[in-house]
């Protein structure tokens, strides 16, 4: 539906990023890859891993109903700020996308402090059935070990100087054989090489987030459609942002932990989490969204509750379940949207929202 879509954006992939990728400013590393692919792989970052430029250059073998087949690569990975680009230097063609996260996810951790963000970091780490398992020295420099889903990596300040891992019989270790740190580096190093034939996948990838398929699958386009197949935009909220800012700040369901709070597509959101696997969000969205999308309320129970009407339903979507409570606000022309995911009871909800003061 297209008033949560950015929700559903928050729940799929805001995680993906940090303030800063590395706690380095710039470096140079070269590593040596063995396992079941073997070469070197040279890296090149600066402004924290804002840019970044990654080379890679192996032979991979690969053992498939008994056969083995070898295979020959040498590629290029490049992110300018939210650019990506994956260039095959063998065949000169290569692709061009942007992070659709990243913006959101800037906000995100820009809004934590110093201990939210480790704590993040953490829950993130149990959430995947990993644990820290020491430290030690790489090129002289203390490593803190990390052991996730079948892999045990050497991580410096955020970067990887180690990692050792095999998975389904597949090997795979690099191991970083130098390191130069804070060091400059000229801003061409990041500009792809020329001669490259690059095909520019922005729009694609920007409607492969937000799209919408029908009942067969069928991509549709990036705005749900009602059934005169005509598109619905989303009508921007009157409600004041910092207004919904001020509410939210005093807003603090327990064992949550207060994550963003921004305005989206004409909507206000704030978001809270307890670990990485359950979250709260607060949306602020205009009567008329609510409205001309009747039927995706259509089962909620509808009920007065201090004084003010409300609505209280399952939502299912992408295979996940979530509990809504839809708010009323009359004076506001607005409803306030408080929804849990995964679905918590419904009293719980209640007293959420006995704590929001619009």
């Amino acid at each position: 539906m297209v008033l949560l879509s950015v929700f559903s954006l928050l729940t799929h992939g805001i995680f993906a990023q940090t303030a800063n990728r590395f706690a380095v400013k710039s470096g140079h590393i070269e590593y040596k890859l063995t396992g079941n692919t073997t070469g070197i792989k040279s890296v090149w970052f600066n402004d924290y891993g804002y840019n970044s430029y990654e080379e890679t250059k192996v032979k991979r073998v690969t053992i498939m109903l008994g056969v083995k087949s070898e295979s020959l690569e040498h590629k290029l990975v490049i992110i300018t700020g939210t650019e990506v680009y994956h260039i095959d230097l063998l065949d000169k063609t290569g692709t061009k996308m942007k992070n659709e996260f990243y913006d959101l996810s800037q906000q995100l951790i820009s809004q934590m402090t110093e201990d939210e963000r480790k704590q993040m970091g953490e829950d993130l780490l149990n959430s995947m059935g990993g644990n820290l398992a020491g430290t030690e020295m790489i090129l002289g420099k203390t490593c803190d070990i990390v052991e996730v889903m079948g892999t045990k990596s050497w991580i410096y300040e955020g970067i990887t100087l180690k990692s050792q891992g095999k998975v389904l019989g597949i090997e795979a270790n690099e191991i970083a054989v130098k390191f130069e740190e804070n060091i400059h580096i000229p801003s061409g190093k990041f500009e792809p090489p020329k001669g490259i034939e690059i095909e520019d996948l922005t729009q694609i990838t920007h409607d492969l987030m937000t799209g919408a398929y029908d009942e067969n699958g069928e991509y549709i386009g990036n705005e749900l459609k009602n059934g005169n197949d005509e598109e619905m935009d989303v009508a921007a909220i009157s409600y004041p942002f910092d207004d919904f800012k001020k509410v939210v700040l005093g807003f603090n369901p327990a064992g949550y932990t207060r994550g963003m709070i921004l305005n989206q597509e004409g909507q206000h959101f704030a978001l809270y989490m307890k670990g990485m696997n359950q979250m709260v969000t607060v949306i602020a969205t205009s009567m008329e969204n609510v409205d001309s999308q009747e039927s995706e309320f259509s089962g909620f129970e509808e009920f007065t509750h201090h004084g003010r009407t409300m609505r209280y339903g399952l939502l299912e979507e992408d295979g996940t379940t979530s509990n809504a409570l839809l708010i009323k606000y009359n004076n506001h022309d607005m409803y306030i949207i408080l929804m849990a995911l995964p679905a918590n009871d419904k009293n719980t909800l209640l007293n959420w929202a006995d704590g929001l003061d619009f």
